[in-house]
Protein backbone atom coordinates (compact mmCIF):
# COMPACT_ATOMS: atom_id res chain seq x y z
CA UNK A 1 0.00 0.00 0.00
CA UNK A 2 0.93 3.24 -0.69
CA UNK A 3 1.81 5.76 2.56
CA UNK A 4 0.50 8.66 2.94
CA UNK A 5 3.09 9.41 6.17
CA UNK A 6 5.62 10.78 3.68
CA UNK A 7 7.95 13.38 5.30
CA UNK A 8 6.56 17.17 5.21
CA UNK A 9 8.34 19.94 5.84
CA UNK A 10 7.41 22.65 8.39
CA UNK A 11 4.67 24.95 7.95
CA UNK A 12 2.42 22.42 6.91
CA UNK A 13 1.31 22.88 3.72
CA UNK A 14 -1.96 22.85 2.19
CA UNK A 15 -4.14 19.33 1.54
CA UNK A 16 -3.59 18.79 -1.99
CA UNK A 17 -6.50 16.62 -3.60
CA UNK A 18 -6.72 15.00 -6.73
CA UNK A 19 -9.88 14.83 -9.11
CA UNK A 20 -9.57 10.70 -10.18
CA UNK A 21 -11.61 9.88 -12.94
CA UNK A 22 -10.48 6.29 -12.98
CA UNK A 23 -8.64 3.57 -11.25
CA UNK A 24 -5.18 4.16 -13.23
CA UNK A 25 -5.47 8.03 -12.09
CA UNK A 26 -5.94 7.24 -8.57
CA UNK A 27 -2.79 4.85 -8.81
CA UNK A 28 -0.77 7.80 -10.19
CA UNK A 29 -1.84 10.32 -8.36
CA UNK A 30 -0.98 8.81 -4.68
CA UNK A 31 2.76 7.52 -6.19
CA UNK A 32 2.99 11.16 -7.42
CA UNK A 33 2.13 13.07 -3.82
CA UNK A 34 -1.57 13.28 -3.47
CA UNK A 35 -3.11 13.71 -0.12
CA UNK A 36 -6.52 13.06 -1.05
CA UNK A 37 -8.21 11.66 -3.97
CA UNK A 38 -11.22 12.54 -4.98
CA UNK A 39 -13.09 9.86 -7.41
CA UNK A 40 -15.50 10.06 -10.00
CA UNK A 41 -16.08 9.04 -13.24
CA UNK A 42 -16.38 10.85 -16.93
CA UNK A 43 -14.71 14.40 -16.85
CA UNK A 44 -16.29 16.17 -20.21
CA UNK A 45 -19.40 16.37 -17.72
CA UNK A 46 -17.53 17.54 -14.67
CA UNK A 47 -17.85 13.96 -12.70
CA UNK A 48 -20.50 11.73 -11.95
CA UNK A 49 -20.51 8.81 -9.73
CA UNK A 50 -18.07 5.82 -9.87
CA UNK A 51 -18.73 2.17 -9.98
CA UNK A 52 -18.20 1.01 -6.09
CA UNK A 53 -16.02 -1.38 -7.28
CA UNK A 54 -13.02 1.15 -8.13
CA UNK A 55 -14.02 2.03 -4.73
CA UNK A 56 -12.88 -1.52 -3.81
CA UNK A 57 -10.18 -1.92 -5.72
CA UNK A 58 -8.52 1.28 -4.64
CA UNK A 59 -9.37 0.99 -1.21
CA UNK A 60 -7.02 -2.44 -1.15
CA UNK A 61 -4.43 -0.78 -2.97
CA UNK A 62 -3.64 3.01 -1.29
CA UNK A 63 -4.00 4.39 2.38
CA UNK A 64 -4.78 7.92 1.59
CA UNK A 65 -8.23 8.51 1.63
CA UNK A 66 -10.48 8.41 -0.70
CA UNK A 67 -13.73 10.71 -0.89
CA UNK A 68 -16.28 9.58 -3.53
CA UNK A 69 -18.48 11.65 -5.55
CA UNK A 70 -22.35 11.05 -5.09
CA UNK A 71 -23.77 12.55 -8.35
CA UNK A 72 -26.00 10.70 -10.65
CA UNK A 73 -26.26 12.97 -13.56
CA UNK A 74 -24.82 16.53 -15.25
CA UNK A 75 -27.74 18.47 -15.84
CA UNK A 76 -27.94 20.48 -13.17
CA UNK A 77 -27.61 20.15 -9.56
CA UNK A 78 -31.29 20.38 -8.36
CA UNK A 79 -32.36 16.57 -7.73
CA UNK A 80 -35.65 15.08 -8.56
CA UNK A 81 -37.30 12.73 -5.27
CA UNK A 82 -35.71 9.74 -7.95
CA UNK A 83 -32.48 11.29 -8.21
CA UNK A 84 -32.05 11.73 -4.64
CA UNK A 85 -33.21 8.47 -3.62
CA UNK A 86 -30.67 6.87 -6.33
CA UNK A 87 -27.91 8.97 -4.19
CA UNK A 88 -28.65 7.08 -1.29
CA UNK A 89 -28.39 4.00 -2.31
CA UNK A 90 -25.12 5.12 -3.99
CA UNK A 91 -23.44 6.31 -0.88
CA UNK A 92 -24.66 3.24 1.36
CA UNK A 93 -22.65 1.14 -1.70
CA UNK A 94 -19.78 3.44 -1.25
CA UNK A 95 -19.88 2.77 2.79
CA UNK A 96 -19.72 -0.79 1.73
CA UNK A 97 -16.59 -0.14 -0.48
CA UNK A 98 -14.83 1.41 2.47
CA UNK A 99 -15.40 5.25 0.90
CA UNK A 100 -13.45 7.53 3.34
CA UNK A 101 -15.80 10.61 2.84
CA UNK A 102 -17.99 12.04 0.00
CA UNK A 103 -18.47 14.90 -2.79
CA UNK A 104 -21.73 15.74 -3.73
CA UNK A 105 -24.23 19.16 -3.38
CA UNK A 106 -27.89 19.39 -3.69
CA UNK A 107 -29.32 23.06 -4.30
CA UNK A 108 -32.82 24.39 -4.53
CA UNK A 109 -34.39 27.68 -5.67
CA UNK A 110 -36.49 30.36 -3.95
CA UNK A 111 -37.46 34.04 -4.90
CA UNK A 112 -34.89 36.10 -3.55
CA UNK A 113 -35.76 39.58 -5.44
CA UNK A 114 -39.28 41.77 -5.47
CA UNK A 115 -38.37 40.80 -9.14
CA UNK A 116 -39.37 37.37 -8.67
CA UNK A 117 -35.88 36.05 -9.93
CA UNK A 118 -34.93 32.83 -8.84
CA UNK A 119 -31.80 32.22 -6.45
CA UNK A 120 -29.91 29.00 -6.04
CA UNK A 121 -29.71 28.04 -2.75
CA UNK A 122 -28.72 25.24 0.04
CA UNK A 123 -31.10 22.76 0.08
CA UNK A 124 -30.54 22.68 3.65
CA UNK A 125 -33.10 18.88 4.55
CA UNK A 126 -31.84 17.04 1.25
CA UNK A 127 -27.69 18.23 2.26
CA UNK A 128 -28.19 17.22 5.93
CA UNK A 129 -29.92 13.62 5.26
CA UNK A 130 -26.89 12.35 3.16
CA UNK A 131 -24.59 14.14 5.36
CA UNK A 132 -25.98 11.86 8.42
CA UNK A 133 -26.12 8.69 5.81
CA UNK A 134 -22.31 9.20 5.11
CA UNK A 135 -21.98 8.30 9.44
CA UNK A 136 -19.27 10.43 10.30
CA UNK A 137 -17.03 10.13 7.24
CA UNK A 138 -16.38 13.85 5.93
CA UNK A 139 -18.53 15.74 3.21
CA UNK A 140 -16.94 17.90 0.84
CA UNK A 141 -20.20 20.14 -0.91
CA UNK A 142 -18.94 20.98 -4.32
CA UNK A 143 -18.68 22.88 -7.31
CA UNK A 144 -22.50 23.60 -7.23
CA UNK A 145 -21.15 26.86 -4.26
CA UNK A 146 -20.56 28.32 -7.55
CA UNK A 147 -24.00 28.90 -9.12
CA UNK A 148 -24.69 30.67 -5.89
CA UNK A 149 -24.70 34.60 -5.97
CA UNK A 150 -21.79 36.20 -3.96
CA UNK A 151 -24.52 38.41 -2.57
CA UNK A 152 -25.52 34.93 -1.07
CA UNK A 153 -22.20 33.50 0.79
CA UNK A 154 -22.81 34.43 3.88
CA UNK A 155 -26.10 32.87 4.06
CA UNK A 156 -24.76 29.94 2.22
CA UNK A 157 -21.92 29.52 4.48
CA UNK A 158 -24.12 29.10 7.64
CA UNK A 159 -26.68 27.09 5.76
CA UNK A 160 -23.60 24.68 4.99
CA UNK A 161 -22.54 24.33 8.82
CA UNK A 162 -25.70 23.20 9.58
CA UNK A 163 -25.78 20.74 6.86
CA UNK A 164 -22.39 19.77 8.73
CA UNK A 165 -20.09 19.71 5.25
CA UNK A 166 -16.35 19.78 6.70
CA UNK A 167 -15.58 21.36 2.96
CA UNK A 168 -16.50 23.38 0.32
CA UNK A 169 -14.96 23.11 -3.44
CA UNK A 170 -15.28 25.98 -5.21
CA UNK A 171 -13.55 28.19 -8.19
CA UNK A 172 -15.41 31.30 -6.39
CA UNK A 173 -17.05 32.45 -9.39
CA UNK A 174 -19.82 31.52 -11.73
CA UNK A 175 -19.92 27.90 -12.95
CA UNK A 176 -17.56 27.55 -15.88
CA UNK A 177 -14.72 29.95 -14.16
CA UNK A 178 -11.45 29.08 -13.39
CA UNK A 179 -10.19 29.97 -10.08
CA UNK A 180 -7.43 32.45 -11.49
CA UNK A 181 -10.24 34.29 -12.71
CA UNK A 182 -11.77 34.68 -9.05
CA UNK A 183 -8.77 34.77 -6.83
CA UNK A 184 -10.13 38.01 -5.09
CA UNK A 185 -13.31 36.25 -4.59
CA UNK A 186 -11.78 33.50 -3.52
CA UNK A 187 -9.74 35.18 -0.77
CA UNK A 188 -13.10 36.94 -0.16
CA UNK A 189 -14.47 33.52 0.60
CA UNK A 190 -11.79 32.45 3.21
CA UNK A 191 -11.98 35.31 4.95
CA UNK A 192 -16.09 35.18 5.34
CA UNK A 193 -15.48 31.49 7.02
CA UNK A 194 -12.69 32.75 8.99
CA UNK A 195 -15.51 36.02 10.26
CA UNK A 196 -17.79 32.94 10.38
CA UNK A 197 -16.25 31.21 12.72
CA UNK A 198 -15.23 34.01 15.02
CA UNK A 199 -19.25 34.79 15.68
CA UNK A 200 -20.21 31.08 16.20
CA UNK A 201 -17.04 30.73 18.51
CA UNK A 202 -13.76 28.28 18.69
CA UNK A 203 -16.21 25.10 19.14
CA UNK A 204 -17.87 25.85 15.49
CA UNK A 205 -17.01 22.96 12.84
CA UNK A 206 -16.29 25.56 10.16
CA UNK A 207 -16.05 24.09 6.21
CA UNK A 208 -12.35 24.12 4.74
CA UNK A 209 -12.23 26.02 1.68
CA UNK A 210 -10.34 24.12 -1.39
CA UNK A 211 -10.12 26.24 -4.19
CA UNK A 212 -10.45 24.35 -7.44
CA UNK A 213 -10.83 25.16 -11.39
CA UNK A 214 -8.22 24.92 -13.55
CA UNK A 215 -5.42 24.30 -10.58
CA UNK A 216 -2.10 23.96 -11.93
CA UNK A 217 1.50 23.84 -11.05
CA UNK A 218 1.62 27.08 -13.04
CA UNK A 219 -0.39 28.88 -11.17
CA UNK A 220 -1.06 27.24 -7.07
CA UNK A 221 1.69 29.25 -5.71
CA UNK A 222 -0.16 32.50 -6.88
CA UNK A 223 -3.10 31.27 -5.75
CA UNK A 224 -1.96 30.11 -2.66
CA UNK A 225 -0.17 33.40 -2.04
CA UNK A 226 -3.87 35.40 -2.65
CA UNK A 227 -6.01 33.03 -1.29
CA UNK A 228 -4.54 31.98 2.03
CA UNK A 229 -6.58 28.93 1.09
CA UNK A 230 -6.04 25.63 3.60
CA UNK A 231 -6.48 22.59 0.14
CA UNK A 232 -6.43 23.23 -3.21
CA UNK A 233 -7.83 20.23 -5.85
CA UNK A 234 -6.68 20.09 -9.52
CA UNK A 235 -7.49 17.09 -12.01
CA UNK A 236 -3.86 17.72 -13.05
CA UNK A 237 -4.38 15.37 -16.40
CA UNK A 238 -2.55 14.77 -19.17
CA UNK A 239 -2.75 15.94 -22.90
CA UNK A 240 -5.00 14.03 -24.64
CA UNK A 241 -7.38 11.86 -21.92
CA UNK A 242 -8.91 11.36 -18.59
CA UNK A 243 -5.30 10.27 -16.97
CA UNK A 244 -3.57 12.24 -14.61
CA UNK A 245 -0.43 13.30 -15.07
CA UNK A 246 2.29 11.97 -12.40
CA UNK A 247 4.65 15.22 -13.71
CA UNK A 248 2.23 17.62 -12.77
CA UNK A 249 0.69 16.32 -9.30
CA UNK A 250 4.82 15.95 -8.51
CA UNK A 251 5.00 19.65 -9.78
CA UNK A 252 2.09 20.49 -7.65
CA UNK A 253 3.40 18.75 -4.78
CA UNK A 254 6.54 20.55 -4.82
CA UNK A 255 5.37 23.84 -5.34
CA UNK A 256 3.08 23.26 -2.38
CA UNK A 257 5.90 21.50 -0.01
CA UNK A 258 8.61 24.46 -0.92
CA UNK A 259 6.44 27.22 -0.30
CA UNK A 260 5.83 26.06 3.13
CA UNK A 261 9.67 25.26 3.59
CA UNK A 262 10.12 28.71 3.14
CA UNK A 263 7.36 29.98 5.29
CA UNK A 264 8.44 27.95 8.43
Amino acid sequence: MHNKNRSKPNGDPPLLEIACFNEDSAMIAARAGADRIELCRDYALGGLSPEPKTVAALKSQLSIPIYVMARPHAESFYYSDADFEAMKHTMTAFKDQGADGFVFGILNQSSQYASGEMVPQIDVSRNKELVELAEGRPCTFHRAFDLIPESQWDAALTDIVKCGFRSILTSGGPSGTTAMECVNQLANLVERVERLGKRMGRDAALPQIIVGGGVRAANIELLREKTHAPAFHSAALTQSKELVSDVEVKALRDSLDKKSELAG
